[in-house]
């Protein structure tokens, strides 16, 4: 059973009927937890939230994410300056200078990324840079399956030399 909560963290909201049966309701320092038993808590923190009451989806501007669970805590963060938020399904999409750190250390750099919270799985098909204790490299996209804290890069991969 998936329970959300949305917290107001400055109290500023208005609302703005676009269309009668369509209110926006527009926040500023959004704060928004979802948990699913105790397993996966996303928590995610926006400068400014333009949310759909009938769609259920929150679109957020500097947009701070992080993943973790009771047990194990933090599996990853990450911060973006546009996003989509579902609140339905605690889906969540990453837009614009995405930058990201998993647990293990792995930390990410890429246009754009979705992460499916009933999957509990990260993924795009942009090219990104990876950089981990060893060094970097770059890829056409990857997936990181947050459950397992598992990388696997898609659409190829190569070494960043550094001078």
């Amino acid at each position: 059973m998936l329970a959300c909560g949305l917290a107001l963290a400055a109290g500023a909201a208005r609302v703005s009927a676009t269309e009668p049966r369509s209110p926006v309701l527009e926040i500023e320092q959004m704060t928004f937890v979802a948990a699913q038993g105790g397993e996966n808590q996303v928590h995610v923190v926006a400068r400014h939230a333009s949310f759909d009451t009938e769609r259920e989806v929150a679109t957020l501007t500097d947009v701070e994410t992080t993943v973790s669970d009771e047990q194990d805590g933090v599996y990853f963060q990450m911060t973006c300056r546009s996003g989509e938020l579902d609140l339905a399904t605690s889906d969540f999409l990453a837009q614009g200078e995405v930058l990201g750190r998993t647990r293990n250390g792995i930390e990410f750099a890429v246009d754009w990324v979705r992460y499916d919270h009933e999957q509990g799985r990260l993924f795009t098909d942009a090219p990104v840079l990876i950089t981990e204790s060893f060094g970097s490299y770059r890829g056409g996209g990857f997936e990181y399956d947050v459950r397992e804290r598992r990388l696997r890069l898609t659409g190829g991969a190569r070494m960043v030399q550094k001078p």
